[in-house]
């Protein structure tokens, strides 16, 4: 061939990469990003296009379209939102005009305060499943923890337990074929939410299913922020008497083994709204085209308590940013107290400026956060953020530990915890779920959960900062979203 072919080639697709890199450009300044995320997105499109738009195209999605990616809506049941058997809370009031369900009253809920706990409540009901087990997680470990869990599962297929585990396609990368054989070989179900290989498509490889549940039964839900891993439980293979999280809780420092979290067990009218989001994904998951409404109408609501719960999900799978929103409510409504928990702090900036403006009014807002986090990245993109809550007035703790709980208090009036960082990914791109909490006894649990974690903090102290260091925090903040 010669030279005039390869310089027409190079002409033609010179042409299409500009054609290309406008467009995206376009969607790019269209779209409702933070602007340092935009303003990444757009240097590395127009500098570097032919790397730039794959990218973008595999990872810059906020909200998906539901057509390439078959992620429908949530079919919740919102047939109770018009029953005057609802509490008159603002931030409930938002979560159903947001179409989402109103809360419910005939619950029971019971916390694991620490490690060691967790690790009873979810293997004592994985023992005991008599009909089903529906497990969605994001990391299962390829540890102790994630092998004796797989071993139950194993046994309880063999019993003739229907068993159906939903995997996160980045989270559980390394749950390989060899481990999982023994499991589908006993009649188990497996399905992955988006694998790093899948169809074109099949959807976008940065939407990942971050919401935890395991459901028992179609009668108990063991959920909150924690994985099915050593990082996140403490297990104990010998002693069967582990103290249940049924009895009262008891003042003692977390254990300084495992990572601090959040996990709970949750029976009553709330199973129904676990199980029609995970029916929802795992037929995304599988690519079914059809809900299981057998399942979703052999839900168990009996329960003789009255702990009054909502779930609250959000991701590209919900219309709004329901988990969001409700931050930024439960922030401004605030008269007395806020209290929260996470792993990451890398918020935008409205909610950087609602925890400024509560602290700047008078509200106290206590903030804690693990001194050094899993992600390095994460904790040097934070910084910028906690020295302007701390100039506001915000009460910013280090824990010695890694927190992984996501957990916030307003008051005593309203708690919510889940799976959901103060982060830009799980508030924007994630699948993400949240238990929200109405009831005073929960109330008063997670109150006194926080501060027993204050016994081992110390306070946040700003320090000086350099240019260097400026523009460190700033080329992290580019990548936040990615975090």
């Amino acid at each position: 061939m010669d030279i005039t072919f390869w310089y027409s080639v190079f002409h033609v697709g010179s042409i299409l990469t500009v054609i290309l890199t406008l467009l995206v450009s376009s969607k790019i300044l269209r779209s409702n990003s933070m602007p340092a995320v935009t303003l990444g997105w757009l240097l590395i499109i127009i500098f570097m296009p032919l790397i730039g738009i794959p990218l973008y195209l595999s990872f810059g999605e906020r909200k998906l379209s539901i057509k390439l990616n078959n992620k429908k809506n949530l079919q919740l049941d919102t047939s109770r939102n018009s029953s005057s058997y609802v509490t008159s809370h603002p931030i409930h009031s938002l979560i159903v005009a947001m179409n989402l369900p109103a809360s419910s009253f005939d619950n029971e809920s019971c916390f694991d305060k620490d490690g060691r706990a967790a690790w009873h409540s979810l293997t004592t009901l994985l023992q005991n499943a008599e009909q089903s087990i529906d497990i969605a997680i994001f990391i299962l470990g390829k540890d102790a923890v994630g092998d004796y869990v797989l071993s139950i599962l194993v046994k309880k297929a063999k019993e003739g337990i229907k068993i159906r585990l939903l995997l996160d396609g980045v989270g559980s990368f390394s749950f390989t074929n060899k481990r999982y054989h023994p499991l589908l070989e006993q009649g188990a179900e497996l399905g992955w939410f988006i694998p790093l290989i899948h169809r074109p498509f099949r959807g976008r490889t940065n939407l990942r299913n971050h919401r935890k549940m395991v459901i028992i039964d179609n009668e108990q839900v063991w959920a909150g922020g924690r994985n099915i891993s050593v990082d996140y439980m403490v297990p104990d293979f010998q002693d069967e008497n582990i103290e249940s999280c049924t009895k009262d809780y008891l003042e003692n420092e977390t254990s300084m083994n495992d990572w601090v979290d959040m996990s709970f067990v949750q029976k009553g009218a709330i199973v129904a709204n676990y199980l029609a989001i995970f029916e929802e994904d795992w037929r995304f998951a599988l690519d079914a085209k059809k809900l299981n409404s057998n399942r979703l109408n052999a839900v168990n609501i009996q329960t003789e308590n009255t702990s009054e719960l909502q779930l609250i999900p959000s991701g590209p799978d919900v219309k709004g940013d329901p988990i969001y929103s409700v931050i930024l409510t439960a922030c401004y409504d605030a008269k007395n107290h806020i209290k929260i928990t996470t792993p990451y702090y890398i918020p935008d900036d409205n909610i950087q400026k609602s925890l400024k403006l509560a602290a700047i009014r008078g509200v106290t807002v206590d903030l804690i956060i693990p001194e050094k986090s899993n992600h390095k990245i994460a904790d040097i993109a934070r910084n910028r953020a906690l020295r302007e809550l701390s100039e506001s007035g915000v009460n910013i703790y280090l824990l010695p530990q890694m927190v992984h709980a996501k957990v916030m208090i307003t008051d005593v009036s309203f708690a919510m915890a889940g799976s959901a960082n103060l982060d830009i990914r799980s508030l924007f791109l994630n699948c993400e779920l949240m238990s929200a909490f109405y009831s005073q006894q929960d109330i008063n649990w997670l109150n006194q959960w926080f501060k027993s974690l204050l016994k081992t903090a110390k306070p946040y102290r700003v320090k000086p900062v350099t240019p260097a260091t400026e523009l460190i925090e700033g080329l992290a903040l580019l990548g936040a979203s990615q975090l």
